[in-house]
């Protein structure tokens, strides 16, 4: 339990005036000198107050981890809070603002496509004319990969970092240790996926990084245009110079029958701040200017979104299609978290199944860049 820090305050005033009391009290009774006196009286007066301000057993900020409790604590967050650790580490506003995003898949799920020939002719009530070949049917497949959390805690480490961030709080038990690790896990999941893996993953059993876990949507560019389903738009480098024009050509390479709808290209943060800077550059001195905004801005003259995407940093290539195009798929069902102490240490275990696809990477629905 806790201590009330006014009631602490109170009992070392009344503590202070005890002691003088107390003291002219013994003096008068037993005749010792005033020194010994005080000795005494102050030294009993020190261990009560020790007792009021030292906090109990069950409310020690951890100063004496007993990792038996911690794992038991840690295992009681982890079944209490499953679903809102699967929201903040692979679900959520994040994703959903991103990709269409599929729940319960479980290895592999068909993306069926139809695409149709031109249909209409020149009525003719005699003769029947059927266009031949008129339906094509295909489909991309969204596969989802076994992808694990092995992590060996040691709580007095990160303890300090607790202690410290709680430092700024008016409660430090307004976040308990538990949830302030598995937060902290939920968060770098997250980071894992959309900074590393779902864009920039190469798929690789045998490896050990983020980037290894699936194939990301530039891999199955890279693919694409190896195979020739798709034939990207020559740009060159992206510069401040050419971002404008670049950013146009691959737009106007979509098909017409998607330009109107609402689409979206995405760019990485420095292709982004170089479209800002030369429309700033360009048009700020006119009256209707609005200046550079952050995150998302239209094309110009477009129903299309630019997108500053994190994920894409470091990378030229410039990816146009309808935000329902990127399909992102994870398994909840499969989300397990396993919490196992370890000598003076804490394994925590995590697995789920991740992965992406694009719906359709026929050139109209999907318009890229030549830059990787």
């Amino acid at each position: 339990m806790k201590k009330n820090p006014v009631l602490i305050l109170l009992m070392i005033c009344l503590a202070l005036v005890a002691i003088v009391k107390t003291s002219m009290f013994i003096g008068e009774v037993t005749n010792l000198p005033q020194a010994e006196t005080n000795f005494v009286v102050y030294g009993l007066a020190a261990l009560f107050m020790i007792a009021a301000v030292a906090p109990s057993e069950k409310g020690a900020l951890f100063t004496g981890i007993k990792i038996v409790d911690l794992v038991s604590a840690l295992g009681a967050y982890c079944q209490e809070h499953r679903d809102i650790m699967i929201t903040e580490s692979l679900q959520g506003d994040d994703f959903d603002q991103r990709f269409e995003v599929m729940d319960d898949v479980t290895d592999e799920l068909p993306m069926p496509t139809l695409s149709i020939t031109d249909l209409i002719k020149p009525g003719n009530s005699v003769d029947f004319q059927p266009t031949a070949n008129a339906l094509s049917f295909g489909a991309e497949i969204l596969k989802v990969r076994p992808i694990k959390v092995d992590l060996l805690l040691n709580p007095t480490v990160l303890e300090k970092t607790w202690l410290g961030k709680m430092k700024k709080s008016s409660d430090p038990f307004d976040l308990p240790f538990e949830a302030f690790i598995m937060n902290y896990i939920a968060q770098k999941i997250k980071e894992n996926l959309l900074l590393k893996a779902v864009y920039k993953g190469v798929y690789n059993a045998a490896g050990s990084t983020p980037e290894a876990t699936m194939d990301g949507f530039l891999k199955i560019i890279s693919n694409k245009i190896t195979g020739l389903t798709i034939a990207p738009t020559v740009t060159g480098v992206i510069t401040a110079a050419n971002v404008v024009t670049a950013l146009e050509a691959v737009y106007d390479d979509l098909g017409e029958a998607y330009k109107g709808g609402a689409t979206e290209i995405k760019v990485s943060p420095l292709i982004f701040d170089l479209y800002g800077r030369k429309f700033r550059s360009d048009f700020g001195s006119n009256i209707n200017y609005s200046g550079i905004t952050m995150n998302r801005r239209v094309l110009e003259g477009t129903n299309c979104t630019l997108v500053r995407e994190p994920g894409l940093a470091g990378s030229q290539r410039i990816i146009a299609t309808p935000k329902e195009n990127m399909v992102y798929g994870v398994d909840s069902k499969t989300f397990n978290m396993d919490i196992q102490k370890f000598d003076r240490t804490i394994k925590i275990l995590i697995d789920f199944k991740g992965g992406v696809i694009f719906k359709e990477t026929h050139t109209n629905a999907l318009a890229v860049n030549d830059q990787a």
